[in-house]
């Protein structure tokens, strides 16, 4: 047994002379403050506790602490190993990173490093690709605008649950009366997050490929080159090999989803370069912002998932 677990074990003296919930003691004093048996044995174990991991893998997760955080004034967040931002650190040139190109690493060199069809993800979830001559723009304030974009997501749940229920407590045959007030409620909370995307900068977007694995090393090393000649955005991403599915998902990313001029010249490149066809099949773009707040093609509030499709893109005028 820890130190840490003996000092709050129920075979601890804590309990039997120092809790004030036991009347039958008969030092009412030591009730509160111990003998000095049980002192020097409490500040011994203190003096040989080791506070470090309780802080780095318990705290974090308790419900109070998560309580204090969620009503704490947020600051800018620090990226995770899924965010944008996190990859501007400049590696060392004597050890390449599992994860990106290292510095000044010819590409063709990166390229055959890390192949995305061989790469497992015990050793990375994505492996990056920069424009070394981009502006690296960051992610954004992630940390608020998930909290304020989970409370618009909350208030829109608590809203058409209620109307939900008015509906059915009125005995309508049909959803139609429903529908036309979910509706321009689902189109507000899609202007909200959006706005709240725009507040927080979080507006970095991405068009999504997903080549089979036979593909995938192709498909990616034509986007390597075209990200490194400035033709894409960027940044880009590739999805490493986690055992579960026979396509990989490949991001191109553009700095703001609503610069529909930006989100076109990268789509036509990728019909250049083949990689999206003309006809039916096309490829999607989705927010960032989405992303952090988990809203799927499957999403309970009824919102759509990507932002544009590229039959449509190509369509615009």
């Amino acid at each position: 047994m820890s130190s840490h677990d003996e000092i709050f074990s129920d075979e601890s003296s804590f309990y039997g002379k120092l809790s004030p919930w036991q009347p039958d003691q008969k030092n009412q004093a030591n009730l509160h403050l111990g003998d000095e048996d049980t002192k020097i044995q409490l500040e011994k174990a203190c003096a040989a506790f080791d506070p470090e991991p309780f802080w780095a893998q318990i705290h974090q997760n308790l419900p109070s602490t998560q309580q204090h955080n969620a009503r704490a004034p947020t600051q800018p967040a620090k990226a995770s190993s899924s965010d944008v931002s996190m990859k501007d650190a400049s590696p060392s040139p004597t050890t390449p990173p599992q994860d990106r190109r290292g510095k000044a690493e010819p590409v063709e060199s990166f390229l055959s490093r890390l192949p995305p069809s061989k790469l497992s993800a015990h050793d990375a979830d994505w492996i990056w690709m920069w424009n070394p001559a981009g502006s690296r723009k960051n992610g954004g304030d992630v940390a608020s605008f998930t909290r304020k974009g989970y409370e618009l997501l909350n208030a829109y749940e608590e809203e058409s649950t209620r109307l939900r229920q008015v509906h059915d407590a009125s005995g309508a045959k049909t959803t139609a009366g429903l529908t036309r007030k979910l509706n321009p409620l689902r189109h507000e909370l899609e202007k909200a997050i959006l706005a709240l995307a725009r507040e927080t900068d979080v507006t970095m977007g991405k068009w999504m490929l997903f080549p089979s694995v036979d593909h995938v090393d192709e498909v990616w090393g034509a986007v390597v080159r075209a990200t490194e000649k400035g033709q894409l955005g960027d940044v880009a991403k590739v999805a490493t090999d986690d055992g579960s599915a026979q396509t990989r998902l490949v991001c191109i990313y553009t700095a703001d989803f609503a610069d529909e001029k930006d989100v076109k010249r990268v789509l036509c490149k990728l019909v250049d370069m083949d990689l999206v066809g003309k006809g039916n099949r096309g490829i999607y773009y989705k927010s960032d912002a989405y992303t952090h707040l988990n809203i799927n093609s499957k999403n309970e509030y009824g919102l759509k998932a990507s932002m544009y499709s590229s039959r449509d893109v190509l369509a615009w005028k």
